[in-house]
This record gives C-alpha cells, sequence and structure tokens, in this order.
C-alpha cells in the first residue's frame, strides 16, 4: 500500500474512474498506516489478522472478516494489534463515481446524503446481520473485480459500490448515532495544526509556533496533541518529514544531503538517525532497495 500524508491531495484512481484499492501487509514503522484525511470515502476490509482503527478521537478494533465504511473528511489512521500479522484492503472512492448524470431524485435522496460533510459516523461492518453480510460480498466483489481486472470490471465494481451505498443508507442513519460536541471540536482544532505541519513540513517549526494557532499553552498543546495523534508533535512531524524524504529517495537521484533540508532536516545526522530509526534502514540502504 502507498502511504499517504496527512491531507491526500493525490487522485485515487483517475479522473474517468476515481476508485483505487490499496493492499496492506505490512507496517510503516510502528503503523499501519498513518493520521489523515482526504475528500473520498473509504471502505476497510480486514482479511486477516487484527487491527487497532483511530477514528477521530475513538480508537475501534477491526477483526478478520469485518470492514468499516469511512465516511468523507474522517481523520483516521491504522495499528497492529501486538505486532500479530494482518492484511487489509482499502477501497478509497470519490462520489463522483456514483453521482447521477442529472441532479436527479437518486442524487438529492441518497448520493448527497452519503457524500456530505460528516453525514454517518464510521460504521462497522460484520457477519451475522443479513444486510452487513450483503455489503461484505460486494466488498469482496470489488476487491477481486479490481485485482483480476476482467471484461467490463469497471461497471461491475459500480454496480457493487451501489448496492453497498444503498444498504449502508437504508440501515443506518446519522441521527441515531450519538455525536459528542467535545470531539468535533477537537477533531477540528488538531486538523489546522495537521494541516499547518503539513504546508510547513520543510520548514523550522516549534511547539509554541503550533501551539500558538489554537491558542494553547506549549505543555497543554503537547498533552492535547498526543492524546489525540498518539505521537508527540516532534515524532509526527519527523514521521512526515521522513516519509516524504523516502518518496524523494524513490522517485529522485538527489543526494540524500539535499533531500535531509529538503525535508525540514537541518543535520544530516539527526536525518540519518531517525530515518533508520524509522524504515529499519539508511536512506543510501532504503533507495538501493527500491
Amino acid at each position: 500500500m502507498e502511504h499517504v500524508r496527512l491531507l491526500e491531495d493525490r487522485l485515487h484512481g483517475d479522473s474517468m474512474f476515481p476508485l483505487k484499492v490499496y493492499t496492506v501487509d505490512h507496517l510503516d514503522g510502528e503503523v499501519i498506516f498513518h493520521y489523515h484525511w482526504h475528500p473520498e470515502m473509504e471502505l476497510i476490509y480486514m482479511e486477516e489478522g487484527t487491527a487497532s482503527l483511530q477514528m477521530g478521537t475513538s480508537l475501534i478494533t477491526l477483526k478478520a472478516g469485518e470492514a468499516i465504511f469511512i465516511p468523507s473528511g474522517q481523520l483516521h489512521a491504522a495499528y497492529p494489534v501486538e505486532k500479530t500479522p494482518f492484511r487489509l484492503h482499502a477501497i478509497v472512492f470519490h462520489a463522483n463515481l456514483i453521482n447521477s448524470f442529472t441532479y436527479d431524485t437518486i442524487q438529492t435522496r441518497y448520493i448527497d446524503l452519503i457524500s456530505g460533510p460528516h453525514p454517518f459516523f464510521p460504521i462497522i461492518i460484520h457477519e451475522n446481520i443479513q444486510w452487513m453480510e450483503n455489503v461484505l460480498k460486494s466488498i469482496q466483489m470489488i476487491i477481486q473485480q479490481f485485482q483480476r481486472k476482467e471484461p467490463v470490471f469497471e461497471l461491475t465494481i459500480k454496480a457493487h459500490l451501489l448496492m453497498l451505498v444503498s444498504e449502508i443508507i437504508k440501515n443506518t442513519r446519522s441521527e441515531d448515532k450519538p455525536k459528542n460536541p467535545h470531539d468535533s471540536v477537537k477533531i477540528n482544532r488538531i486538523k489546522q495544526v495537521l494541516q499547518y505541519i503539513e504546508q510547513h513540513y520543510s520548514e523550522k517549526i516549534s511547539i509554541r509556533e503550533l501551539a500558538r494557532i489554537i491558542q494553547m499553552s506549549e505543555g497543554h498543546f503537547s498533552r492535547f496533541f498526543k492524546s489525540v495523534v498518539r505521537m508527540t508533535p516532534v515524532e509526527y512531524m519527523n514521521t512526515l518529514r521522513i516519509n516524504r524524504a523516502a518518496k524523494l529517495l524513490r522517485e529522485t537521484d538527489r543526494r540524500i544531503i539535499d533531500i535531509s533540508m529538503d525535508v525540514g532536516f537541518d543535520n544530516p545526522s539527526y536525518f540519518i538517525k531517525i530515518f533508520k530509526q524509522q524504515k529499519k534502514c539508511t536512506p543510501s540502504q532504503f533507495r538501493k532497495s527500491v
């Protein structure tokens, strides 16, 4: 699976078919994938093992055979459970794929509902409930069709996507889910900070600077940040920078010292130390392995 930055600015699939299935069975450092969000909706299907998914401020355990629907704009991350083997598939798709050509009843009553701003909380999908079993079958078919790419696979995928969306809408209503206004405030505040880091990661960023964004003291901010993101601000910034450096090492032939400066490390020795901690190899070894 390609590891993503906090706010994804890439296209999943392409403009003609905005859907992509990612498969991951290995760790990126200590996590499966880092805290991030995107405008697309996402379905994560746990094929093997168990994972701990962070949805906003909540932790959810996803077991083999289960899936979760993640609405647009939802902050989420995934972590291993006791480092046991796992395999999951993430189906990321844009609402454009299922939008109606005209603004018809289907669009106004259903598609706008599920693709609007936070219409649903994350929904865990498991066996033993008939409608959820139907959704799981559609998820499995989408993964299979995407991998095999048999004739008319795009049409088959869209058909199953519409089927599972209809099941979710029919059987789940956002008004039935308890909402915690305090959690919403926390998520909105942390998004401001994460977006700032995303935009300025190549520069020197101080804790004081980040705390000022949401008007907190440095100590309170550091505790708040770790309680939500499960990393200290420095750990998060280093992770973002190392992932960006790994991308540059893969895709360019620029000197390692220049890459370290580009991603915000002003000390090459510290860059190599943190890179080795996170990727279990040096930058030069990483470049040779890809």
